[in-house]
């Protein structure tokens, strides 16, 4: 009865972490909206001539057109292609055609993806976020529980790294980056657990002075074939950069538990690493077996990859963090947020657009960070910060019962490696000179071109810091055996929040009141941050949005405090007591993460999606089998790269992180490639490339411009919608042969082929 009571309540804690999910994707999973964002297509002609009538006026959020461009059309392709029979090996329709199936990032392979085979595609997207991030909270809750915390440390720990930044930001975007980051807490549990268990059967063995192990090994067996699984799981979810940290973070702690476990001799046997470190192998080798189908077409595809070398040491760095960035861990839309278009004046109480920017710089959204929302995403929460430190200082407080014997795995081993990768991670995402360890010292790291994806590592460390945190202050152990310095740090923790949080609030209230002799001060500060003025009306605009995000913090300040005096009075034995501390823990956090992130991702009308403009309806007329461009020689994106994908139209710009370097050779032949460095092949730029006879071979029939061009072999075969489409007469046939007297060919090349 009582391990059916356990498993009841484990289940109500699994159940748990579909609340935040729900509370933030609602919209576009119970209602009628989806998260692809189809109105950031109104951004370009030749939608941009009927966002008005359609009701878009401005992108909910300009930052994730990604999802639309990239994500959605390869949704798309891989379902219909499954539907019609065929598995999607190659794609016709960016870069002249390129592999599909061997890059990985349309997740075809991974089973939740099936959710897109099962509903629509525009509301699968909201269902599979709910899934990913219940995933991700409910394996670290599993973690945490291997790791011997209490069921409410563990829960914290999940909702925390499922709630992250990190986790949050990437799902509104990138499906494929959280669907690999959901299954490393499984990994490490499953590693931990292959230690202890090869460890234990060798004391075992030792003292019984029997080899037999047909008793003992099922369970490692078990938790090799999950790990590997769930290995597996990670490969197949399509993000190779998630599952290259994802490897380095596995064998980084297990290397870690081995010497840690290494240190300890019972009945006069040493704890042998090669065993256990066999079985790890096994598993990893089994995950790699297991996510072939998709890696080994990978890394042939990766080879060919433009990005190789194409970025210097020096470059990287400038990609990561810079320092300010650091205040974005207490407040998370300090530097503004794309989907925030208004700001509320707080001495009139009036609601007021962002429109025009102090510099004149149009603005319509609050954004004014250094780095983009989505790859700046560091929040963690208010209370995980103090509960981290808190776990921090308490790492060695007690030693981890098992079953075998009572020496085995002290909380240190863990703190100290969680303390250590929290460290490293935020000497990465803020590019220090460390950053060289993974630049020069790891194969294929030049590829990398993202510091700031060392989040990642630290939003798991800082959930499992916190969960132990939360373990360590609510153990009670800390009033009878902490030292003195940590029962002064628990006191002062609790006292730095409670009261700091109200002296925050009331410095706002007395800047409000008095915001004539305090505007000079904030006028200064507006003027001299790199940003500000490019992105805020005025001071007073600035101070204004700048007003809510500090209020909010000394909310969850004052939360803090409230949850740290109450986990000081802990009582494990009263359980109203135990009942209000969680529920206070788990609203305040819940709280916060829903004000931070709310309102980020898409919720848009999925009829959108269905719009075509009179540009699509007129190239769906044209027959014959042809590719299309644009010119753009001021840089605007009429009929924006991956657009044509959405009706099926092949083109030889594109957009993917994934471009064979062959092409982008054959692309720079026609003109000097500029947007390489954002995975772009741009498109026609200058006007001597437009008779270049590369763009003929690639037929390339219609070339889409807001441009007037006055070209022999150019014809004008449609406007509307402020765009033109000239017909290139000089296209080469999609196939054709060429006569074997080369004199012909040299003097007159297309005139010599003969169509196919």
């Amino acid at each position: 009865m009582k391990r059916l009571g356990a498993f009841k309540t484990d289940l109500l804690i699994m159940a748990g972490f579909l609340l935040l999910p729900l509370l933030l994707y609602g919209a576009v999973t119970l209602g009628g909206k989806t998260m692809v964002p189809a109105d950031n297509l109104f951004q370009w002609q030749p939608w941009a001539s009927h966002a008005a009538e359609l009701g878009v006026e401005t992108p909910q959020n300009g930052l994730l057109t990604d999802m639309v461009i990239e994500n959605y059309v390869w949704k798309r392709f891989f379902v219909n292609s499954i539907k019609d029979g065929e598995i999607p090996l190659w794609q016709p329709y960016l870069f002249g055609g390129a592999p599909f199936l061997a890059t990985g990032q349309h997740s075809m392979l991974y089973p939740f993806s099936w959710l897109f085979l099962i509903l629509p595609i525009a509301k699968a997207y909201g269902w599979y976020a709910v899934s990913q991030l219940w995933l991700a909270g409910a394996l670290m809750y599993v973690y945490g529980r291997i790791l011997h915390l209490r069921r409410p440390s563990a829960f914290i720990a999940g909702l925390v790294y499922q709630g992250s930044g990190f986790m949050l930001a990437s799902t509104a975007v990138f499906p494929m980056i959280i669907g690999a980051a959901a299954w490393l807490p499984l990994l490490l549990a499953c590693i931990e657990k292959i230690i202890l268990e090869t460890r234990d059967w060798r004391l075992e063995t030792d003292a019984a002075q029997s080899p037999s192990i047909s008793n003992s090994q099922s369970p490692v067996i078990l938790w090799v074939a999950l790990g590997a699984v769930a290995l597996g799981m990670n490969l197949l979810a399509g993000h190779i950069e998630i599952t290259y940290y994802t490897l380095l973070i596995m064998a980084l702690y297990a290397l870690w538990r081995l010497i840690h476990n290494s240190q300890f001799t019972i009945h006069n046997s040493q704890f042998h690493i090669l065993r256990p470190a066999a079985w790890l192998l096994a598993m990893v080798l089994l995950g790699l077996l297991i996510g072939s189908v998709q890696l080994i077409p990978f890394v042939e595809v990766g080879q060919a990859n433009f990005r190789e070398g194409s970025a210097s040491f020096a470059e990287v760095q400038g990609w990561a963090f810079k320092p300010r960035r650091i205040l974005t861990l207490a407040l998370p839309n300090f530097f503004g947020n794309p989907a925030h278009h208004e700001y509320t004046d707080v001495i009139s109480g009036e609601t007021l657009p962002f429109q025009t920017a102090y510099d004149g710089t149009a603005k319509d959204n609050s954004e004014w960070g250094l780095k983009n929302y989505v790859e700046g995403g560091i929040y963690l929460g208010i209370l995980p910060l103090f509960l981290a430190l808190l776990g921090v200082a308490g790492g060695g407080w007690r030693v981890a019962r098992h079953e075998h014997d009572s020496l085995l795995a002290t909380r240190h081993s863990h703190t100290f490696f969680f303390t250590l990768l929290s460290l490293l991670s935020l000497a990465f995402i803020f590019g220090t000179p460390l950053y060289a360890l993974i630049y020069y010292g790891l194969p294929f790291a030049n590829q990398l071109h993202t510091p700031f994806r060392w989040v990642f590592p630290l939003s798991l460390a800082v959930a499992a810091l916190a969960g132990m945190g939360m373990d360590y202050l609510t153990s009670g152990e800390w009033r009878v055996a902490g030292s003195k310095w940590q029962k002064s740090l628990v006191s002062s923790l609790q006292s730095l929040t409670f009261w700091g949080g109200p002296v925050l609030l009331a410095g706002l209230w007395l800047s409000r009141e008095m915001y004539g002799r305090f505007a000079p001060a904030i006028s200064r500060i507006f003027l001299g941050l790199a940003g500000a003025s490019s992105t805020f009306p005025d001071a007073r605009a600035f101070y204004s949005y700048e007003f809510r995000q500090l209020f909010i913090l000394g909310l969850m300040l004052v939360g803090t405090g409230v949850v740290l005096w109450f986990g000081k009075k802990w009582d494990a034995d009263k359980r109203g007591w135990t009942r209000i501390f969680v529920v206070l823990a788990v609203g305040l956090l819940i709280t916060d993460l829903f004000l931070a992130n709310v309102g980020f991702n898409s919720a848009v009308s999925p009829a959108l999606l269905d719009y075509k403009p009179e540009l699509v309806q007129w190239l769906e007329q044209q027959p014959g089998h042809w590719r299309i461009t644009s010119f753009a020689p001021h840089g605007d994106k009429p009929f924006n790269a991956n657009a044509g994908w959405l009706f099926n139209f092949q083109d030889i710009r594109g957009y993917d992180s994934i471009i064979p370097k062959q092409y982008t050779e054959y692309m720079a032949a026609i003109e000097p490639q500029n947007e390489l460095q954002f995975n772009r092949i741009q498109p026609i730029v200058n006007w001597e490339a437009l008779n270049s006879p590369l763009l003929d071979v690639l037929g390339v029939k219609y070339i889409i411009t807001a441009e007037t061009i006055d070209l022999p072999k150019l014809k004008l075969a449609w406007e509307g919608e402020g765009l033109r489409v000239y017909e290139n007469l000089a296209a080469a046939p999609r196939a054709y042969t060429l006569p074997l007297t080369s004199t012909a060919v040299t003097r007159d090349p297309l005139a010599a082929m003969t169509e196919y």
